[in-house]
């Protein structure tokens, strides 16, 4: 069974205006409450939070493909 990560906020970064220019409006770390991984997040429009690294598991489709 996959872990479902449930992520609170720890800490609010700054950005630079560099950042601002390619879009990117805020950014935090955040930590999962289960499992304590710690992940950090980009907000690119009001609302749309993305994850800065792809966090999946590999499954069998991506070891093919490798």
């Amino acid at each position: 069974m996959k872990h479902i990560h449930k992520y609170k906020t720890e800490a609010h970064l700054g950005i630079n205006p560099r950042l601002i220019e390619m879009g990117v409006q805020s950014a935090e770390i955040r930590k999962c409450r289960t499992c304590h991984k710690e992940m950090t997040f980009v907000q690119i429009r009001e609302g749309d939070w993305l994850p800065l690294l792809d966090d999946r598991e590999p499954d069998e489709q991506d070891i093919l493909l490798a």
